[in-house]
């Protein structure tokens, strides 16, 4: 079984080349055949030297988590200077960037990135900040409602509302979902079987992530790929077609 991770990072307190070599060796001896790497804004590299370098490692490809608090014209600069390195989405992180999915600044980038055809990630955790800035699980459906030709990819699947957001996930076409950090994040209650439920639930629009850096990765996705596949052993989809099947591979 081929396995696709739709959420990895560098580790940043290291040279970015040998960020890079750690988490492609880590990944293979994971068994892990490929991923996307999200390239933050605030990484200490510029996107075009990371793009220079994933673009050697054959199945890797990225994304860039453009800065939505700077000037409208240095968010055009950074998409497009992004798309041209070979960009194959583009990352809003609410939590970080302190904004809301009704902000004037995402509807400019999500528009953006219907024109350059690229994908939209949007993390989903609600790690009890969003009412600070406004933020409701509803403006995410709201968003792909307004952007029906633009694909997301809902990441962290909601966090602890996990089946809240793959219903809403039902009702559009546009969008999916990834397992990465909730099923590290929660090693007790209910949000585990939440995840796998909801993951056998929308079969062909979830994929399996990680959100890490690469120090553990190997045990841990093994013990991932374990719990993924207590109940239902034929994961093809989950683990590597649905991410495929997203980023155009």
């Amino acid at each position: 079984m081929e396995i696709f991770d739709s959420h990895l990072h560098l580790e940043s307190h290291v040279d970015l080349d040998v960020s890079i070599a750690n988490l492609i060796e880590n990944c293979h001896l994971a068994g892990v055949a490929g991923g996307l790497i999200i390239c933050m804004q605030n990484d200490p590299w510029e996107f075009k030297a990371v793009a220079e370098q994933i673009g050697l490692q054959g199945n890797f490809l990225f994304a860039i988590n453009p800065d939505l608090n700077g000037s409208k014209a240095d968010l055009i600069r950074s998409i497009k200077e992004g798309k041209m390195a070979g960009a194959v989405a583009l990352k809003i992180h609410p939590r970080l960037q302190r904004i809301n999915l009704l902000a004037k600044k995402v509807d400019y980038l999500v528009r953006l990135a219907e024109d350059l055809d690229l994908p939209v990630i949007i993390c989903s955790f609600d790690d009890g900040s969003w009412s600070r800035f406004g933020l409701t699980s509803d403006q995410f459906l709201r968003l792909a409602d307004n952007f029906p030709n633009v694909k997301f990819l809902w990441a962290h699947a909601g966090g602890h509302n996990v089946l809240d957001f793959m219903f809403m996930a039902r009702r559009t076409s546009n969008v999916y979902l990834d397992s990465s950090f909730t099923q590290s994040y929660f090693f007790k209650g209910s949000v585990l079987e939440d995840l796998n439920y909801a993951s056998e639930s929308l079969p062909t629009r979830f994929m399996f992530g990680t959100d890490f850096e690469g120090r553990t990765y190997p045990e841990s996705v093994g013990n991932l790929v374990d719990f993924y596949l207590q109940r239902n052993k034929n994961r093809e989809l989950f683990f590597g077609k649905n991410f495929r099947e997203f980023f155009g591979y």
